[in-house]
């Protein structure tokens, strides 16, 4: 692969995972976190059944329902119940709570996610849990409570001791540090929408970014002013993930299939998990907030475009 654009090759038997039974998971499954724990992949994925949030014509409560691949493609398990409820205690999460990312840092998975309230102007707040096995998760209460935003994860490694944070204050792509995972400092915006472009409404990372030996190579999405998604390719700096090496300006996917086009939300693929994994790079992904797909890149190709200048 000599000086070509990378291209996701979609799983032939797409969509991997679709709405079932008449409950939490009923209407939409969607935008899956993933992480590899004991040779599997685990998925944790937004979910939302008939129960809407303000009455008629609301949008549904989101949960986070838990799922499992042996081999990356096809799932083996899916847990009955979901991970993360609505909570009646908890004011910021009287809605659910959906849009995940995972980060091993350590021995921790970190779960960065999305808790949705009656407040603010679409009621978004980052918050915080952690897991080691999949099994027993922690949460920790909001993350930087001081902004309304999605779309974020943790760096899957520390800089200088410090967490470095991916988050989106509306449209761009951010990223701060942090010691503690709560005083936040060196807010920096390193990448911007551009007029014109099929990014030129919105973007953000998709999942937090895959370590090689060239840099993070982080898949990110973008939307143009006609609400449809699509997903790229960046390469960041191992020492300074705030500097962006190189940029596939063209899509690595876009909206091609019916699956992808038709559904709760029109014309998006959004991804929120990305793992190595048996010597391919998957890549899961939302399908108009109604479906789980997934595709793949070849890690051979992935580190022959993080060579090339």
């Amino acid at each position: 692969m000599n000086n070509k654009s990378l291209k996701l090759k979609r799983y032939d038997q797409n969509p991997i995972m679709l709405p079932k039974g008449d409950s939490w998971e009923s209407v939409n499954v969607s935008n899956a976190a993933a992480a590899v724990y004991d040779n599997k992949v685990y998925l944790l994925y937004r979910a939302e059944g008939n129960d809407l949030r303000n009455g008629p014509g609301s949008w549904p409560v989101t949960r986070l329902g838990l799922a499992v691949s042996e081999n990356g493609f096809d799932i083996s398990e899916r847990y009955e119940m979901p991970i993360f409820d609505k909570s009646p205690d908890d004011p910021w999460c009287e809605f659910g709570c959906e849009d995940p990312r995972i980060s091993k840092i350590g021995d921790t998975y970190y779960i960065v996610y999305v808790t949705m309230s009656r407040f603010g102007h679409f009621g978004d707040r980052l918050a915080l849990a952690s897991t080691r096995d999949f099994k027993h998760f922690e949460r920790h209460g909001l993350l930087m409570d001081e902004l309304e935003q999605r779309t974020s994860g943790l760096l899957p490694e520390k800089i200088n001791d410090e967490f470095v944070l991916f988050h989106r204050p509306m449209p761009n792509m951010w990223i701060s540090r942090s010691k503690d995972l709560k005083n936040w400092h060196d807010y920096q915006c390193i990448f911007k929408t551009v007029p014109g472009t099929w990014y030129e409404n919105k973007l953000g990372i998709g999942a937090p970014p895959i370590k090689t030996p060239y840099g993070w190579f982080l898949v990110w999405h973008g939307k143009n002013n006609k609400c449809e998604y699509a997903l790229s390719a960046m390469l960041l700096d191992l020492k300074d993930p705030g500097k962006i090496l190189k940029v596939q300006q063209e899509p690595i996917l876009k909206v091609e299939k019916d699956y992808e086009r038709e559904g709760f939300t029109p014309n998006v693929v959004y991804t929120n998990g990305v793992v190595e994994f048996n010597n391919k790079l998957f890549v899961y992904y939302g399908c108009s907030d109604r479906c789980l797909a997934v595709g793949t890149l070849e890690m051979e190709d992935v580190y022959q475009w993080c060579k090339e200048k």
